[in-house]
C-alpha cells in the first residue's frame, strides 16, 4: 500500500527520504510535467551480465545447484594430502585453476560467446 507523505527540499536541493534508504541507488525520473519518480535499484557489473546471459555457465551453474541438493555435507579433512591420499590432485587444482582465469578473462574481454 502506498503511502502519502509531504517533504520539503531543502535550499541545497536536497530532500531527505528516510534512514531505509541510506547509502541506496536510486533510478530518479523527472517528468515534463514536474513530476519525480524514484525507484530503487541495484547495479551489477557487465562481467556479471554477461555470466548471468552465458548459456555454459548457466549450465554449470545448475549441475552444481543439482549437485548441491543431491550431496549432504561432510567434514573437510584438513590434512588432506599426497600422503593421506586427496581425491584431486594439486595438478588437477592448478589446470582447473587456470581454466577459471582463462575463462573470466575471455568472459571480461567479451570473447566467450556469449
Amino acid at each position: 500500500m502506498a503511502t502519502l507523505q509531504v517533504k520539503q527540499v531543502n535550499q541545497q536541493g536536497q530532500l531527505s527520504i528516510g534512514k531505509k534508504y541510506s547509502g541506496k541507488k536510486v533510478e530518479i525520473q523527472e517528468y515534463a510535467d514536474g513530476t519525480v519518480v524514484l525507484r530503487p535499484v541495484e547495479i551489477i557489473r557487465e562481467f556479471e551480465l554477461r555470466l548471468l546471459k552465458d548459456s555454459a555457465f548457466q549450465q554449470r551453474l545448475g549441475s552444481f545447484n543439482r549437485w548441491e541438493q543431491e550431496s549432504s555435507p561432510a567434514e573437510t579433512d584438513l590434512k588432506c594430502g599426497p600422503v593421506s591420499g586427496c581425491l584431486i590432485s594439486s595438478t588437477d587444482l592448478e589446470t582447473r585453476y587456470s581454466y577459471l582465469v582463462t575463462r573470466s578473462t575471455d568472459l571480461r574481454s567479451g570473447s566467450a560467446g556469449v
